[in-house]
């Protein structure tokens, strides 16, 4: 119709030459024929101003037999990851689905962070729809999980810009999700809350208001914060700055697979995660395994030796 109505036909402007400029895309994103090997993470590294081949990249594949304790690695202050009405909105970015949240709602501190980070976004990587995919980034002793959460944090005292050239300007919180295992009991109403917002973002680059009461907290559930590892990264796409703090939690997120499915389902691709980086030199750290309290400790030592006079 726009044509008859309009009279006008042909009306687009001729393709134009590349020159040398790049075309970049993210891993799950369909490449025109032939063009898959230029733009594929192998060839990020030779994308203008990419850190995509330094020695300190993400993800790694941490090596539990090769971690080492540190004990200034404590408890995280999460304030306002109970807030509901924190997430802003959610968008289809072309390679993530990607939650924002409202400027200055959320910050991250303690853990071992030596700053206050406020907290922009979270966002997921996943494979496909089956019930045995693999999509996380980081593995552990080679194990890649279902799916993983990136809870992204910013220094309070940086701008963005100067964050991405800081070695700690962000802190990345990465948590793994699986399904929970059968007969267990799990929340799953924040989940059925986020996903259903995935149908009316089905474009990309399309975006969608949050107006359901929804928390990182009512997310992330029962997890164990308190146990995690702690290295030095980059980010996972283009640029790959070399300038994250990154904390990947031990204990996963529980989610049934449908849920999860709905990810690749409604965002129209699969497999969005980065290759394996190699560790170089770096050190992986953990957290400290759990004590028993003195009072505790006592109290079992006299039971025992209770039950052996008795």
């Amino acid at each position: 119709h726009f044509p008859k109505k309009t009279n006008l036909t042909n009306n687009y402007r001729p393709v134009q030459p590349h020159h040398d400029r790049h075309i970049t895309a993210s891993p799950g994103t369909p490449l025109p024929e032939g063009e898959s090997e230029n733009h594929s993470p192998a060839h990020w590294s030779a994308l203008p101003g990419s850190h995509c081949d330094g020695e300190s990249q993400s993800p790694i594949d941490i090596e539990t037999s090769s971690v080492t304790e540190d004990e200034s690695l404590g408890s995280f202050n999460f304030t306002h990851f109970d807030d509901k009405h924190a997430i802003k909105s959610i968008t289809n970015t072309g390679h993530t689905v990607k939650c924002i949240l409202k400027d200055d709602a959320v910050e991250v501190s303690g853990g071992g962070l030596e700053h206050v980070y406020s907290t922009l976004q979270f966002h997921f990587h996943w494979g496909t729809e089956s019930a045995d995919s693999q999509g996380s980034e980081h593995t552990v002793d080679s194990k890649r999980y279902p799916m993983e959460m990136h809870i992204v944090n910013k220094r309070k005292d940086l701008t963005l810009e100067e964050a991405v050239g800081t070695a700690d300007g962000l802190a990345v919180l990465g948590f793994f999700i699986e399904e929970p295992n059968t007969g267990s009991e799990h929340d799953m109403k924040a989940w059925k809350t986020l996903t259903d917002y995935l149908s009316a973002i089905k474009n990309i680059s399309s975006e969608v208001e949050v107006t359901h009461e929804i928390s990182i907290d009512d997310l992330l559930g029962h997890v164990n914060r308190e146990s995690y590892f702690r290295y030095s990264g980059s980010l996972t796409t283009p640029l790959c700055n070399e300038a994250v703090v990154w904390t990947v939690f031990k204990e996963s997120i529980k989610v049934d697979h449908e849920l999860m499915a709905m990810f690749p389902k409604h965002a129209g691709y699969h497999d969005v995660f980065r290759p394996r980086q190699a560790l170089h030199s770096r050190k992986v750290l953990t957290t400290a395994a759990a004590t028993v309290p003195g009072p505790v400790l006592f109290y079992l030592l006299l039971s025992c030796l209770f039950a052996l006079f008795s």
